[in-house]
């Protein structure tokens, strides 16, 4: 039995180790995390430059990301540059090609790319940590050669979004095949309703309905074309390009459209529809916010171009979105890559993709769909190709723009399509290689 002195003695001794414990503990941290703590503090500062054409799209996401990321990391700041989508590719490369390039910018996906990874002047993203995390076609579209050179952030969809008040009050159903979508058209003029808003003033709207005709006119039953177009066994020219162009004239001609179909810039578009006057518009779903701005009470859905004969699938036109890639001769390499996976983080993912109303491209993100989206989601899952200059050589896609203008001006009169096609397959096999 142990005596009194000893359990005494025992008490003691636990105390003081209790004692010298907590006084270990104390130092640890007033020391050891005080030195971690000013370190970070300490740190010089950094700024990043970043130049992208976000702001239309992303909007207040952009500035809380910013502040969320300098609250984790405040000694890097982001200095960020906009630029308007027409104008941001001859920009981005004109800089880089100046030895002016920023340290971040945006990359879009596919082949666009290609020459500045061949060139050597975007980062090697292949050891990131959210690499492993990406679906498996966004990664393919981020990747040259095995290797990720741009982080995808959002995936987007083209269809025709449609005011559902209009259509309950017209007791319109969802048009199946065009001959149901013209029809569609007509019920709305007959009622003194615009039913297509259009914005081709700006050049970038005039690719929207071609890129929704084409997975059904095409790659639903071709979806080797963009690999024959490389490999010269099929050109634009003698392709269902002229069919599709020719309808596409067909619904200005039946008076379908705004008027100033040319002069009429991408947020009048969206206006028209917004505000009841137009009753669809054929569109991406990243023009959902604007649609919210402009009338926070606007109820829309979504459906596929359904550009099919009765009882054809219809396919989707589908794609990445927002990119951020990194100039591989930045002075701030570590910064940069701490900006780039912070993009990446699950929550901070979730919440761009809540704001800008698109679709993920992470295996582990998978953020709650508005109706909007829900509406179109089932279309998706029967077939889907991705926008289309995804694929193309640079410089066909502007070709393309110009081409389409210059048809639209009189319906090919003075600028046929044939001439537009054959112009694009010029391009195509000059800038191929």
């Amino acid at each position: 039995m142990m005596s009194r002195k000893h359990r005494v003695m025992r008490t003691t001794t636990i105390a003081l180790l209790l004692t010298i414990c907590t006084l270990a503990g104390w130092w640890w941290s007033k020391n050891v995390n005080k030195g971690t703590s000013e370190a970070i503090i300490n740190e010089k500062p950094v700024t990043l430059t970043m130049l992208a054409y976000w702001e239309a799209e992303v909007g207040p996401v952009l500035d809380e990301m910013n502040q969320r990321f300098q609250k984790k990391y405040p000694n890097i700041k982001i200095d960020y540059e906009y630029a308007p989508v027409d104008q941001y590719q001859s920009l981005i490369k004109t800089r880089i090609a100046s030895g002016d390039a920023p340290d971040l910018f945006h990359v879009f996906p596919g082949t666009w790319k290609d020459p500045f990874v061949k060139a050597g002047y975007l980062m090697d993203l292949s050891d990131r940590p959210w690499v492993s995390r990406l679906q498996a076609d966004a990664k393919e579209m981020e990747s040259v050669n095995g290797k990720v050179y741009g982080l995808p952030l959002n995936k987007n969809a083209i269809g025709v979004i449609y005011n559902r008040k209009i259509f309950s009050d017209l007791r319109l159903t969802v048009p199946k095949n065009w001959n149901e979508f013209l029809a569609v058209c007509d019920k709305m003029k007959a009622e003194n309703i615009t039913p297509l808003a259009i914005g081709n003033r700006d050049l970038w709207v005039t690719q929207i309905i071609p890129f929704a005709m084409a997975p059904s006119a095409i790659y639903r039953d071709h979806p080797s074309f963009d690999q024959d177009m490389y490999d010269g066994k099929v050109t634009f020219a003698n392709s269902p390009w002229n069919q599709m162009m020719t309808d596409y004239v067909d619904l200005i001609e039946r008076g379908y459209f705004n008027d100033g179909v040319l002069n009429t810039g991408f947020d009048q578009m969206v206006q028209l529809l917004a505000t009841g006057k137009a009753g669809m518009m054929v569109m991406g779903n990243w023009a959902l916010p604007t649609i919210s701005a402009f009338n926070p009470e606007a109820d829309m859905g979504m459906f596929p171009l359904p550009y099919v004969k009765p009882g054809e699938k219809t396919y989707v036109a589908v794609g990445l979105s927002l990119g951020l890639g990194a100039s591989a001769t930045t002075e701030h390499p570590e910064e940069v890559k701490k900006y780039i996976d912070f993009w990446a983080e699950p929550e901070n993912n979730e919440m761009l993709l809540k704001q800008t109303q698109a679709f993920p491209v992470f295996t582990d993100v998978h953020p709650e769909l508005n109706s909007t989206l829900k509406e179109l989601t089932p279309y998706m899952n029967i077939g889907t190709y991705h926008f289309l200059d995804q694929r193309w050589p640079q410089g066909v896609q502007d070709t393309m723009f110009a081409g389409i203008r210059s048809v639209l001006v009189d319906g090919g009169r003075t600028y046929p399509i044939e001439k537009m096609l054959k112009e694009m397959d010029r391009v195509f096999k000059e800038k191929k290689n």
